[in-house]
């Protein structure tokens, strides 16, 4: 065996789901046998798993694809009138060892992609990411409160919530930040949100939970791990009415 295969190149867009169908069963077949492109998928899958936690999920507009579908067909018009020689790799990029090809990964050996498929691959990470041209829910800002020389602001997009400090103490020795949300007069709802802010004092927390029912966002000083009550005073917090 080999210590490359040349269905590598195929790795990125199957785990993106953008391979076409034929393709896609044909390196699903290919999987069985080729311990190197398993292994390609394996890393590439931990990437694509987390990139959905990384923004919010929006809808994308329907504009938005009609954008990338007219940019994509552009692109293949250009292809098709330089003739089969144009998709052939060449160049720089080829002249690497394949020690070099394989530091940069599958993203310097991405072969061009039929312009179905690259619209769909670029829809993906472009949801995935939070990068929408237009639409989506709006952005509210609510001012807080905090220690004496704080900036405290809490920006709302739909269910999502993220503060925006300034002037921010550190926590307590052997303590990190944790994020509670209220509703009405029930007890403070813990959160998997834990943080600890840098020494100029400014920090963006995305809370992971969904603000949905929440009347109030409060930050308190827990032990490392976080707690299920809090034990101690709220240092910090925003109100959303």
């Amino acid at each position: 065996m080999t210590d490359d295969c040349r269905h590598r190149d195929d790795a990125g867009p199957w785990v993106l789901g953008a391979l076409e169908e034929a393709d896609g069963r044909a390196f699903a077949l290919h999987l069985e046998e080729c311990a190197i492109c398993r292994g390609e998928v394996a890393e590439l899958q931990i990437v694509a798993d987390v990139l959905p936690m990384a923004a919010p999920q929006l809808v994308p507009p329907p504009a938005l694809k009609s954008r990338i579908m007219g940019i994509v067909e552009s692109e293949a018009q250009l292809l098709r009138a330089a003739g089969p020689e144009a998709d052939r790799p060449g160049g720089w990029a080829d002249d690497r060892s394949p020690r070099e090809g394989r530091r940069f990964g599958w993203l310097g050996r991405l072969r061009p992609l039929p312009a179905a498929v690259l619209a769909t691959a670029l829809l993906a990470l472009g949801v995935a990411a939070g990068v929408l041209l237009s639409g989506g829910d709006s952005t509210t800002s609510h001012p807080g409160f905090g220690p004496k020389g704080t900036q405290v602001a809490l920006r709302v997009t739909g269910d999502h919530g993220e503060l925006d400090l300034r002037g921010m103490p550190a926590a307590p020795a052997g303590h990190v930040y944790q994020v509670w949300l209220i509703h009405g007069k029930d007890k403070p709802r813990p959160t998997h949100t834990l943080f600890t802010v840098p020494s100029d004092g400014r920090a963006r927390v995305e809370i992971l939970e969904s603000l949905k029912g929440t009347d109030q966002v409060l930050v308190t000083a827990e032990p490392p791990g976080g707690s299920q009550q809090p034990t101690s005073l709220a240092l910090m917090g925003a109100k959303l009415t």
